[in-house]
């Protein structure tokens, strides 16, 4: 565990997940985060949302919180970096809906190619499948914001309709057909080849290019977070949906909150860049 001094000699990078630990799982808001969010903006410490979300989402919530840091999307299926983010001259990259893209995860229509013929042993349905009032129901988004939830790019979400089906079995069944399956908070998540914790070690390879040493933390609170909490150097692990923290992570510098939501992201923020005020 790095103490205070050797930190503030690196560039910090913030990566976290939205949904029950920036956002509130219900209602979205991240309000009660304001004071870290503020401290973290004076600090100018990169905020690099790591989520299962959309290009689409994310580009909405960077909005709100007037970030313009890197973002993974759907598992870390991409990385997107603003045109103005010079990347390192040996890196590959893509042009991208306006972005420079690290592209990981393989296209949807390959996934959804693979998806199918889990419909001959399970029940289920995704998002591909709903229309965005469906998408909105099942979500607690409003309808524009299930609009942007549809459009996936590499990661299809979908919810099981048997309840005699259960996620291990499901997502044995998966990997025999070369899927990643992840349960998140809500849904189950299926990719190819996408991962969060890869998507961030390739994040901190191009940072530590061009800055230098660096001190990274993670925030999450579900199994499809725990990848990304296992490569940082400090991983904060938040209390899932169902108020128990996920099983599998081994880290050994490791915070286990008491709640999870916006609020208690801004007490870990504040209290970690305590050293740095």
């Amino acid at each position: 565990m790095a103490d205070g001094s050797n930190r503030s000699l690196k560039q910090i990078l913030i990566f976290t997940d939205l949904d029950g630990s920036l956002l509130d799982e219900k209602t979205y808001d991240f309000d009660p985060a304001l004071p870290a969010l503020r401290l973290i903006h004076s600090l100018r410490i990169p905020l690099i949302l790591v989520s299962s979300k959309t290009r689409a989402e994310i580009e909405f919530f960077r909005r709100r919180l007037s970030l313009d840091s890197p973002f993974i999307v759907e598992n870390g299926g991409g990385i997107f970096f603003p045109t103005t983010f010079e990347l390192p001259k040996d890196q590959p990259y893509e042009r991208l809906n306006g972005y420079n893209a690290i592209v990981i995860g393989r296209p949807i229509r390959e996934v959804l190619e693979r998806v199918s013929k889990l419909k001959e042993r399970f029940r289920f349905k995704g998002f591909s499948e709903m229309p965005p009032e469906e998408i909105a129901s099942v979500t607690g988004l409003k309808l524009d914001e299930a609009i942007l939830a549809s459009k996936r790019e590499f990661d299809e979400p979908i919810v099981l309709e048997d309840p005699l089906d259960n996620s291990e079995t499901f997502c044995k069944k998966a990997s025999e057909l070369g899927l990643d399956c992840v349960p998140g908070g809500r849904f189950i998540h299926l990719f190819l080849g996408g991962d969060k914790g890869r998507a961030v070690e390739v994040s901190l390879t191009i940072y530590r290019q061009l800055r230098g040493p660096v001190f990274s933390i993670a925030l999450g609170d579900s199994p499809n977070d725990i990848s990304m909490l296992e490569v940082v150097d400090k991983a904060v692990l938040m209390q899932g949906k169902h108020c128990g923290h996920v099983n599998g992570l081994v880290h050994p510098d490791l915070i286990k909150t008491e709640g999870s939501g916006p609020g208690v992201w801004n007490k870990v923020i504040l209290s970690f860049l305590a050293d740095f005020v």
